[in-house]
Protein backbone atom coordinates (compact mmCIF):
# COMPACT_ATOMS: atom_id res chain seq x y z
CA UNK A 1 0.00 0.00 0.00
CA UNK A 2 1.14 3.54 -0.70
CA UNK A 3 2.15 5.75 2.23
CA UNK A 4 -0.59 6.78 4.50
CA UNK A 5 -2.27 10.41 4.61
CA UNK A 6 -1.12 11.68 7.44
CA UNK A 7 -3.66 13.22 9.97
CA UNK A 8 -3.40 15.14 13.12
CA UNK A 9 -2.98 12.66 16.20
CA UNK A 10 -6.25 13.04 18.01
CA UNK A 11 -5.80 9.56 20.53
CA UNK A 12 -5.05 11.66 23.29
CA UNK A 13 -8.31 13.68 22.96
CA UNK A 14 -10.81 13.08 25.82
CA UNK A 15 -14.51 12.10 24.33
CA UNK A 16 -12.95 11.05 21.66
CA UNK A 17 -15.57 11.56 18.44
CA UNK A 18 -16.09 8.12 16.62
CA UNK A 19 -18.24 8.06 13.38
CA UNK A 20 -19.10 4.96 11.60
CA UNK A 21 -20.78 4.63 8.10
CA UNK A 22 -22.95 1.30 7.97
CA UNK A 23 -24.57 -0.77 9.95
CA UNK A 24 -25.60 -4.49 9.99
CA UNK A 25 -22.34 -6.95 10.56
CA UNK A 26 -18.98 -4.92 10.25
CA UNK A 27 -20.59 -1.22 12.18
CA UNK A 28 -22.07 -2.92 14.63
CA UNK A 29 -19.06 -5.08 15.77
CA UNK A 30 -16.96 -1.80 15.03
CA UNK A 31 -19.29 0.04 17.25
CA UNK A 32 -19.23 -2.16 19.83
CA UNK A 33 -15.61 -2.96 20.25
CA UNK A 34 -14.42 0.75 19.85
CA UNK A 35 -16.80 1.11 23.06
CA UNK A 36 -15.30 -1.36 24.87
CA UNK A 37 -11.61 -0.26 24.40
CA UNK A 38 -12.61 3.57 24.91
CA UNK A 39 -16.24 3.91 26.76
CA UNK A 40 -15.54 7.22 27.29
CA UNK A 41 -15.56 8.01 23.28
CA UNK A 42 -18.28 9.72 21.70
CA UNK A 43 -19.84 7.12 18.87
CA UNK A 44 -22.03 7.36 16.16
CA UNK A 45 -23.76 5.03 13.24
CA UNK A 46 -25.24 6.40 10.06
CA UNK A 47 -27.37 3.99 9.08
CA UNK A 48 -28.93 4.36 5.63
CA UNK A 49 -31.18 1.21 6.03
CA UNK A 50 -34.09 1.33 8.93
CA UNK A 51 -32.55 -1.19 10.56
CA UNK A 52 -28.98 -1.00 12.03
CA UNK A 53 -28.44 -4.80 12.84
CA UNK A 54 -29.73 -8.00 11.33
CA UNK A 55 -28.92 -11.20 10.21
CA UNK A 56 -29.20 -10.82 6.11
CA UNK A 57 -28.07 -14.88 5.64
CA UNK A 58 -31.53 -15.92 7.16
CA UNK A 59 -33.42 -14.39 4.95
CA UNK A 60 -33.94 -17.30 2.71
CA UNK A 61 -34.52 -19.23 5.64
CA UNK A 62 -37.63 -16.75 6.49
CA UNK A 63 -38.69 -16.44 2.54
CA UNK A 64 -38.57 -20.52 2.67
CA UNK A 65 -41.27 -20.70 5.61
CA UNK A 66 -38.68 -22.38 7.89
CA UNK A 67 -38.23 -18.96 10.23
CA UNK A 68 -41.72 -17.73 10.52
CA UNK A 69 -41.11 -13.98 10.20
CA UNK A 70 -38.29 -11.46 9.50
CA UNK A 71 -38.34 -9.81 12.84
CA UNK A 72 -36.58 -12.54 14.07
CA UNK A 73 -33.84 -11.81 12.26
CA UNK A 74 -33.15 -8.79 13.86
CA UNK A 75 -30.33 -8.70 16.64
CA UNK A 76 -30.83 -5.37 18.24
CA UNK A 77 -32.90 -2.56 17.51
CA UNK A 78 -31.25 0.60 17.19
CA UNK A 79 -32.48 2.46 20.30
CA UNK A 80 -31.25 -0.31 22.50
CA UNK A 81 -27.53 0.74 21.08
CA UNK A 82 -28.20 4.15 22.70
CA UNK A 83 -29.45 2.58 25.83
CA UNK A 84 -27.39 -0.02 26.74
CA UNK A 85 -23.93 1.01 25.32
CA UNK A 86 -24.46 5.03 24.85
CA UNK A 87 -24.09 4.45 21.02
CA UNK A 88 -25.62 6.81 19.03
CA UNK A 89 -27.44 5.29 15.87
CA UNK A 90 -28.83 7.40 13.00
CA UNK A 91 -31.01 5.56 10.96
CA UNK A 92 -32.38 6.21 7.07
CA UNK A 93 -29.60 8.25 6.96
CA UNK A 94 -27.49 8.30 3.55
CA UNK A 95 -23.61 9.68 3.75
CA UNK A 96 -23.04 11.53 1.12
CA UNK A 97 -19.33 12.82 1.36
CA UNK A 98 -16.55 12.26 3.32
CA UNK A 99 -13.85 15.82 3.97
CA UNK A 100 -10.62 13.93 5.72
CA UNK A 101 -9.06 17.43 5.84
CA UNK A 102 -12.15 18.97 8.16
CA UNK A 103 -12.64 15.43 9.68
CA UNK A 104 -16.25 15.57 8.73
CA UNK A 105 -19.09 13.60 7.50
CA UNK A 106 -21.99 14.82 5.22
CA UNK A 107 -25.39 13.37 5.20
CA UNK A 108 -29.10 13.20 4.12
CA UNK A 109 -31.91 11.86 6.42
CA UNK A 110 -33.95 9.47 3.51
CA UNK A 111 -37.31 10.87 5.27
CA UNK A 112 -37.05 14.72 5.97
CA UNK A 113 -34.29 15.41 3.24
CA UNK A 114 -32.33 17.21 6.05
CA UNK A 115 -28.84 17.51 5.86
CA UNK A 116 -26.71 17.08 8.75
CA UNK A 117 -22.76 16.82 9.42
CA UNK A 118 -20.81 14.69 12.21
CA UNK A 119 -17.27 15.50 12.88
CA UNK A 120 -14.45 12.74 13.65
CA UNK A 121 -11.57 11.90 15.23
CA UNK A 122 -11.62 8.24 13.94
CA UNK A 123 -13.97 7.18 10.90
CA UNK A 124 -15.15 3.72 10.05
CA UNK A 125 -16.22 3.10 6.50
CA UNK A 126 -18.86 0.16 6.61
CA UNK A 127 -20.58 0.97 3.32
CA UNK A 128 -21.19 -2.85 2.76
CA UNK A 129 -21.86 -3.99 -0.99
CA UNK A 130 -25.07 -3.86 -3.18
CA UNK A 131 -26.46 -6.29 -5.85
CA UNK A 132 -24.75 -5.98 -9.02
CA UNK A 133 -26.98 -4.83 -11.63
CA UNK A 134 -26.57 -6.62 -15.23
CA UNK A 135 -27.13 -3.84 -17.95
CA UNK A 136 -29.49 -4.50 -19.73
CA UNK A 137 -33.10 -4.36 -20.84
CA UNK A 138 -36.35 -5.04 -19.01
CA UNK A 139 -33.49 -4.73 -15.25
CA UNK A 140 -36.31 -2.54 -13.40
CA UNK A 141 -39.39 -4.15 -14.50
CA UNK A 142 -42.06 -5.34 -11.75
CA UNK A 143 -41.38 -8.45 -10.58
CA UNK A 144 -37.26 -8.33 -11.07
CA UNK A 145 -35.84 -8.91 -7.70
CA UNK A 146 -32.78 -9.10 -5.67
CA UNK A 147 -31.64 -10.34 -2.32
CA UNK A 148 -29.40 -8.38 -0.32
CA UNK A 149 -31.21 -6.54 2.37
CA UNK A 150 -34.11 -6.41 4.74
CA UNK A 151 -36.39 -4.66 2.38
CA UNK A 152 -35.78 -7.10 -0.26
CA UNK A 153 -36.82 -9.95 1.34
CA UNK A 154 -39.78 -8.56 2.53
CA UNK A 155 -40.51 -7.61 -1.15
CA UNK A 156 -40.15 -11.32 -1.60
CA UNK A 157 -42.20 -12.67 0.23
CA UNK A 158 -44.90 -10.18 -0.33
CA UNK A 159 -44.80 -11.51 -3.93
CA UNK A 160 -44.64 -14.71 -2.96
CA UNK A 161 -47.43 -14.42 -1.13
CA UNK A 162 -49.57 -13.02 -4.04
CA UNK A 163 -49.51 -15.78 -6.15
CA UNK A 164 -46.22 -17.18 -8.15
CA UNK A 165 -46.40 -20.14 -10.63
CA UNK A 166 -42.66 -19.77 -11.48
CA UNK A 167 -39.61 -18.70 -11.14
CA UNK A 168 -36.33 -17.76 -12.67
CA UNK A 169 -33.16 -17.45 -10.83
CA UNK A 170 -30.25 -15.70 -12.60
CA UNK A 171 -26.78 -16.75 -11.35
CA UNK A 172 -26.55 -20.31 -9.47
CA UNK A 173 -23.96 -18.98 -6.53
CA UNK A 174 -24.63 -19.36 -2.94
CA UNK A 175 -28.05 -17.08 -2.98
CA UNK A 176 -29.08 -18.54 -6.43
CA UNK A 177 -28.82 -21.87 -5.07
CA UNK A 178 -30.31 -21.22 -1.62
CA UNK A 179 -33.40 -19.36 -3.14
CA UNK A 180 -34.42 -22.17 -5.19
CA UNK A 181 -35.00 -24.36 -2.01
CA UNK A 182 -36.72 -21.78 -0.68
CA UNK A 183 -39.17 -21.08 -3.65
CA UNK A 184 -39.28 -25.03 -4.13
CA UNK A 185 -40.84 -24.90 -0.24
CA UNK A 186 -43.19 -22.30 -1.36
CA UNK A 187 -44.88 -24.77 -3.61
CA UNK A 188 -43.86 -22.76 -6.73
CA UNK A 189 -43.74 -25.61 -9.62
CA UNK A 190 -41.13 -24.07 -12.17
CA UNK A 191 -38.01 -23.64 -10.36
CA UNK A 192 -35.61 -22.87 -12.91
CA UNK A 193 -31.47 -21.35 -12.59
CA UNK A 194 -29.49 -20.16 -15.07
CA UNK A 195 -25.72 -19.98 -15.25
CA UNK A 196 -23.52 -18.49 -17.91
CA UNK A 197 -20.81 -20.81 -16.53
CA UNK A 198 -20.91 -24.26 -17.53
CA UNK A 199 -21.63 -25.55 -13.90
CA UNK A 200 -23.15 -24.56 -10.75
CA UNK A 201 -21.60 -22.65 -7.81
CA UNK A 202 -18.36 -21.92 -10.11
CA UNK A 203 -16.36 -19.62 -7.84
CA UNK A 204 -16.95 -22.92 -4.94
CA UNK A 205 -16.62 -26.02 -7.03
CA UNK A 206 -14.92 -27.69 -9.56
CA UNK A 207 -16.83 -29.08 -12.99
CA UNK A 208 -16.45 -32.40 -11.27
CA UNK A 209 -18.04 -32.43 -7.48
CA UNK A 210 -20.63 -29.71 -9.09
CA UNK A 211 -22.45 -32.19 -10.98
CA UNK A 212 -23.39 -33.99 -7.24
CA UNK A 213 -25.04 -30.69 -6.81
CA UNK A 214 -26.56 -30.52 -10.11
CA UNK A 215 -28.24 -33.96 -10.10
CA UNK A 216 -29.28 -33.00 -6.73
CA UNK A 217 -30.88 -30.11 -7.81
CA UNK A 218 -32.37 -31.91 -10.53
CA UNK A 219 -33.50 -34.56 -8.32
CA UNK A 220 -35.49 -31.90 -6.07
CA UNK A 221 -36.97 -30.32 -9.49
CA UNK A 222 -35.00 -27.89 -10.26
CA UNK A 223 -34.16 -26.96 -13.61
CA UNK A 224 -31.09 -25.97 -14.59
CA UNK A 225 -30.13 -24.01 -18.03
CA UNK A 226 -26.04 -23.92 -17.80
CA UNK A 227 -23.60 -22.58 -20.15
CA UNK A 228 -26.42 -19.36 -20.80
CA UNK A 229 -25.97 -15.86 -20.39
CA UNK A 230 -29.31 -13.49 -19.68
CA UNK A 231 -29.43 -11.07 -22.49
CA UNK A 232 -32.95 -9.47 -21.60
CA UNK A 233 -35.97 -9.26 -19.21
CA UNK A 234 -38.86 -9.67 -21.19
CA UNK A 235 -42.52 -7.57 -20.58
CA UNK A 236 -45.60 -8.27 -20.47
CA UNK A 237 -47.20 -4.89 -20.37
CA UNK A 238 -47.41 -2.41 -18.02
CA UNK A 239 -43.99 -2.83 -16.66
CA UNK A 240 -44.63 -6.75 -15.59
CA UNK A 241 -42.23 -9.18 -16.02
CA UNK A 242 -43.13 -12.41 -18.16
CA UNK A 243 -40.10 -13.83 -18.61
CA UNK A 244 -36.18 -13.76 -20.07
CA UNK A 245 -34.30 -13.75 -22.81
CA UNK A 246 -30.89 -15.51 -22.85
CA UNK A 247 -28.35 -16.54 -25.40
CA UNK A 248 -29.87 -19.93 -26.34
CA UNK A 249 -33.61 -18.87 -25.99
CA UNK A 250 -36.56 -17.56 -23.61
CA UNK A 251 -37.88 -18.64 -20.32
CA UNK A 252 -41.34 -17.91 -19.56
CA UNK A 253 -41.22 -16.90 -15.60
CA UNK A 254 -43.40 -14.43 -13.60
CA UNK A 255 -40.59 -13.63 -11.10
CA UNK A 256 -37.23 -13.19 -11.88
CA UNK A 257 -34.17 -13.17 -9.11
CA UNK A 258 -30.89 -11.79 -9.98
CA UNK A 259 -27.71 -13.03 -7.83
CA UNK A 260 -25.38 -11.84 -10.13
CA UNK A 261 -23.20 -11.18 -7.72
CA UNK A 262 -22.42 -8.18 -5.48
CA UNK A 263 -20.24 -4.69 -5.84
CA UNK A 264 -18.55 -2.64 -2.93
CA UNK A 265 -20.08 0.64 -1.81
CA UNK A 266 -16.82 1.95 -2.22
CA UNK A 267 -17.62 5.47 -4.59
CA UNK A 268 -17.73 7.80 -1.06
CA UNK A 269 -14.14 6.52 -0.27
CA UNK A 270 -12.68 7.19 -3.65
CA UNK A 271 -14.49 10.13 -3.38
CA UNK A 272 -12.69 11.57 -0.63
CA UNK A 273 -9.07 10.32 -2.13
CA UNK A 274 -9.05 6.85 0.00
CA UNK A 275 -7.14 4.67 -2.05
CA UNK A 276 -9.37 1.49 -3.53
CA UNK A 277 -7.70 -2.23 -4.31
CA UNK A 278 -8.78 -5.23 -5.23
CA UNK A 279 -12.44 -5.68 -7.12
CA UNK A 280 -12.76 -1.55 -6.43
CA UNK A 281 -12.60 -2.11 -3.00
CA UNK A 282 -11.80 -0.05 -0.18
CA UNK A 283 -7.68 -0.78 0.36
CA UNK A 284 -6.97 -1.51 3.83
CA UNK A 285 -3.83 -2.97 6.00
CA UNK A 286 -4.23 -5.84 8.49
CA UNK A 287 -4.68 -2.84 10.77
CA UNK A 288 -7.86 -2.05 8.46
CA UNK A 289 -6.25 1.11 8.13
CA UNK A 290 -7.31 3.26 4.82
CA UNK A 291 -4.62 5.58 2.93
CA UNK A 292 -5.86 7.92 5.39
CA UNK A 293 -4.55 6.96 8.57
CA UNK A 294 -7.65 7.85 11.04
CA UNK A 295 -9.91 5.78 8.38
CA UNK A 296 -10.94 2.76 8.48
CA UNK A 297 -12.76 0.58 6.39
CA UNK A 298 -14.16 -3.24 7.14
CA UNK A 299 -16.87 -5.69 5.73
CA UNK A 300 -18.13 -6.08 2.22
CA UNK A 301 -16.97 -2.42 1.09
CA UNK A 302 -13.21 -3.27 1.82
CA UNK A 303 -10.29 -5.58 0.68
CA UNK A 304 -9.20 -8.50 2.70
CA UNK A 305 -5.67 -10.39 2.43
CA UNK A 306 -5.69 -13.83 1.39
CA UNK A 307 -3.36 -15.93 4.04
CA UNK A 308 -2.35 -18.50 1.32
CA UNK A 309 -1.54 -16.19 -1.24
CA UNK A 310 -0.54 -13.27 0.95
CA UNK A 311 -2.56 -11.31 -1.78
CA UNK A 312 -5.70 -8.70 -1.51
CA UNK A 313 -8.99 -10.44 -2.48
CA UNK A 314 -12.19 -9.55 -2.61
CA UNK A 315 -15.10 -12.02 -1.19
CA UNK A 316 -17.57 -10.47 0.84
CA UNK A 317 -19.30 -12.92 3.52
CA UNK A 318 -20.22 -11.74 6.98
CA UNK A 319 -18.13 -13.48 8.71
CA UNK A 320 -15.13 -11.83 7.59
CA UNK A 321 -17.55 -8.39 8.01
CA UNK A 322 -17.77 -9.22 11.73
CA UNK A 323 -13.57 -9.94 12.38
CA UNK A 324 -12.60 -6.98 10.43
CA UNK A 325 -15.11 -4.50 12.11
CA UNK A 326 -13.87 -5.48 15.50
CA UNK A 327 -10.63 -4.92 14.32
CA UNK A 328 -11.60 -1.42 13.11
CA UNK A 329 -13.35 -0.56 15.55
CA UNK A 330 -10.35 -1.12 17.92
CA UNK A 331 -8.46 0.53 15.87
CA UNK A 332 -10.52 3.33 15.76
CA UNK A 333 -10.57 3.53 19.22
CA UNK A 334 -6.67 3.51 19.60
CA UNK A 335 -5.65 0.16 19.97
CA UNK A 336 -3.46 -2.13 17.28
CA UNK A 337 -5.51 -4.89 16.53
CA UNK A 338 -4.42 -6.92 13.61
CA UNK A 339 -7.08 -8.94 11.11
CA UNK A 340 -4.75 -12.05 10.27
CA UNK A 341 -6.55 -12.35 6.77
CA UNK A 342 -8.56 -15.05 5.05
CA UNK A 343 -8.36 -18.21 3.41
CA UNK A 344 -11.85 -17.69 1.46
CA UNK A 345 -14.01 -20.05 3.21
CA UNK A 346 -17.53 -20.34 2.11
CA UNK A 347 -20.61 -22.96 3.15
CA UNK A 348 -24.18 -22.96 2.38
CA UNK A 349 -26.90 -25.64 1.50
CA UNK A 350 -29.50 -26.30 -0.84
CA UNK A 351 -32.18 -29.16 -0.13
CA UNK A 352 -30.21 -31.81 1.51
CA UNK A 353 -26.71 -31.36 0.52
CA UNK A 354 -24.17 -29.18 2.28
CA UNK A 355 -21.04 -27.50 0.07
CA UNK A 356 -18.18 -25.76 0.80
CA UNK A 357 -14.73 -24.86 -0.06
CA UNK A 358 -11.85 -22.60 1.42
CA UNK A 359 -8.59 -21.67 0.04
CA UNK A 360 -7.65 -22.32 -3.63
CA UNK A 361 -8.68 -24.27 -6.20
CA UNK A 362 -6.34 -26.46 -8.87
CA UNK A 363 -7.29 -23.76 -11.47
CA UNK A 364 -6.57 -20.45 -8.99
CA UNK A 365 -3.34 -22.40 -7.40
CA UNK A 366 -1.70 -23.10 -10.90
CA UNK A 367 -2.12 -19.33 -11.64
CA UNK A 368 -0.96 -18.20 -8.28
CA UNK A 369 2.26 -20.07 -9.29
CA UNK A 370 1.94 -23.36 -7.22
CA UNK A 371 2.63 -26.32 -8.84
CA UNK A 372 -0.63 -27.72 -7.27
CA UNK A 373 -1.98 -31.61 -7.13
CA UNK A 374 -5.37 -32.57 -5.91
CA UNK A 375 -6.83 -35.64 -5.03
CA UNK A 376 -11.14 -36.66 -4.37
CA UNK A 377 -12.48 -39.37 -2.26
CA UNK A 378 -16.02 -40.35 -1.82
CA UNK A 379 -16.63 -41.58 1.81
CA UNK A 380 -19.20 -41.94 4.74
CA UNK A 381 -20.65 -39.38 7.31
CA UNK A 382 -21.36 -41.91 10.21
CA UNK A 383 -20.09 -45.77 10.57
CA UNK A 384 -21.63 -47.77 8.10
CA UNK A 385 -23.92 -49.48 10.53
CA UNK A 386 -25.24 -46.76 12.36
CA UNK A 387 -28.53 -45.52 10.98
CA UNK A 388 -29.04 -42.82 8.66
CA UNK A 389 -25.30 -42.38 7.44
CA UNK A 390 -24.46 -40.11 4.38
CA UNK A 391 -22.08 -39.73 1.66
CA UNK A 392 -19.70 -37.27 1.77
CA UNK A 393 -17.32 -36.08 -0.93
CA UNK A 394 -13.88 -34.22 0.28
CA UNK A 395 -11.13 -32.84 -2.49
CA UNK A 396 -8.07 -31.68 -1.17
CA UNK A 397 -5.40 -29.30 -3.62
CA UNK A 398 -1.63 -29.41 -2.15
CA UNK A 399 1.64 -27.96 -3.50
CA UNK A 400 4.25 -30.15 -5.31
CA UNK A 401 6.63 -27.42 -4.89
CA UNK A 402 6.37 -26.73 -1.03
CA UNK A 403 6.63 -30.46 0.19
CA UNK A 404 2.82 -31.23 0.14
CA UNK A 405 1.96 -27.76 1.49
CA UNK A 406 -1.96 -27.77 2.01
CA UNK A 407 -3.44 -25.17 -0.89
CA UNK A 408 -7.04 -25.91 -0.25
CA UNK A 409 -10.23 -28.03 -0.29
CA UNK A 410 -13.87 -28.30 -1.36
CA UNK A 411 -16.78 -30.86 0.39
CA UNK A 412 -20.29 -31.87 -0.60
CA UNK A 413 -22.77 -33.82 2.22
CA UNK A 414 -24.90 -34.83 4.16
CA UNK A 415 -23.85 -33.80 7.17
CA UNK A 416 -20.37 -32.89 8.74
CA UNK A 417 -19.08 -30.27 6.22
CA UNK A 418 -18.63 -27.06 7.94
CA UNK A 419 -16.50 -28.52 10.56
CA UNK A 420 -14.35 -30.52 8.04
CA UNK A 421 -14.37 -27.20 6.00
CA UNK A 422 -12.98 -25.34 8.93
CA UNK A 423 -10.43 -27.74 10.14
CA UNK A 424 -8.46 -27.29 6.37
CA UNK A 425 -9.16 -23.82 7.11
CA UNK A 426 -7.09 -23.45 9.72
CA UNK A 427 -4.21 -25.70 8.43
CA UNK A 428 -4.27 -23.30 5.26
CA UNK A 429 -3.87 -20.40 8.57
CA UNK A 430 -0.81 -22.37 9.73
CA UNK A 431 0.76 -23.49 6.74
CA UNK A 432 0.18 -26.86 7.63
CA UNK A 433 1.80 -30.18 5.19
CA UNK A 434 -0.61 -32.71 3.45
CA UNK A 435 0.90 -35.28 6.00
CA UNK A 436 -0.30 -32.94 8.78
CA UNK A 437 -3.94 -33.54 7.74
CA UNK A 438 -3.27 -37.27 6.81
CA UNK A 439 -1.72 -37.72 10.59
CA UNK A 440 -3.78 -35.54 12.65
CA UNK A 441 -5.40 -37.07 15.63
CA UNK A 442 -9.48 -37.36 14.84
CA UNK A 443 -12.16 -38.06 17.21
CA UNK A 444 -14.19 -41.13 16.58
CA UNK A 445 -17.66 -41.91 17.39
CA UNK A 446 -20.26 -44.25 15.03
CA UNK A 447 -23.32 -41.31 15.20
CA UNK A 448 -21.02 -38.80 13.91
CA UNK A 449 -17.91 -40.24 11.79
CA UNK A 450 -16.35 -43.05 10.85
CA UNK A 451 -13.58 -45.06 12.13
CA UNK A 452 -11.65 -43.55 9.21
CA UNK A 453 -11.77 -40.06 9.05
CA UNK A 454 -13.01 -38.78 5.78
CA UNK A 455 -9.81 -35.59 5.91
CA UNK A 456 -7.44 -38.34 7.01
CA UNK A 457 -8.08 -40.67 3.97
CA UNK A 458 -7.88 -37.75 1.57
CA UNK A 459 -4.68 -36.65 2.69
CA UNK A 460 -2.87 -39.76 2.77
CA UNK A 461 -4.29 -40.65 -0.79
CA UNK A 462 -3.30 -36.90 -1.80
CA UNK A 463 0.20 -37.62 -0.59
CA UNK A 464 0.56 -40.78 -3.36
CA UNK A 465 0.23 -37.77 -5.95
CA UNK A 466 3.19 -36.34 -4.52
CA UNK A 467 6.93 -36.82 -4.28
CA UNK A 468 7.99 -40.02 -2.77
CA UNK A 469 10.50 -37.61 -0.71
CA UNK A 470 7.71 -36.96 1.91
CA UNK A 471 7.63 -38.71 4.77
CA UNK A 472 4.39 -39.82 6.76
CA UNK A 473 6.23 -38.81 9.60
CA UNK A 474 7.56 -35.94 8.71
Amino acid sequence: MSSKKIINNTDNKKNKKIVIIGGVAAGTSAASKAKRVDPTAQITILQEEPLVSYGACGMPYVIEGLIDSFEKLIERPADDFKKQYDIDVIVNTRAEKIDPLQQKVYAISLKSHKRISLEYDSLVIATGARPFVPPIRGIRLDGVVFLRNYGDGKKIKALIAKGIDSVVIVGAGLIGLEMAESFKKNDIDSVTIVEMADHVLPNILDNDLAKIMQKHLQDKGVKLRLGEKLVEILEEGNRKVRGIKTTKGSIESDLVLVGTGVIPNSEIARDAGIELGYANAIRVDEHMRTSTSNIFAAGDCATAKSYVTGKDTYLPLGTTANKQGRVAGENAAGGNAIFRGIAGSAISKSFDLYFGKTGLSFDEALKEGFEPTEETIESITRSGYYPDSKPIWIKIISDKKSNGRVLGSQIIGGEGVKGRIDLIALALLLKANIVDLANYDSCYVPPISPVWEPVNIAASQAIKMISKSISLHR
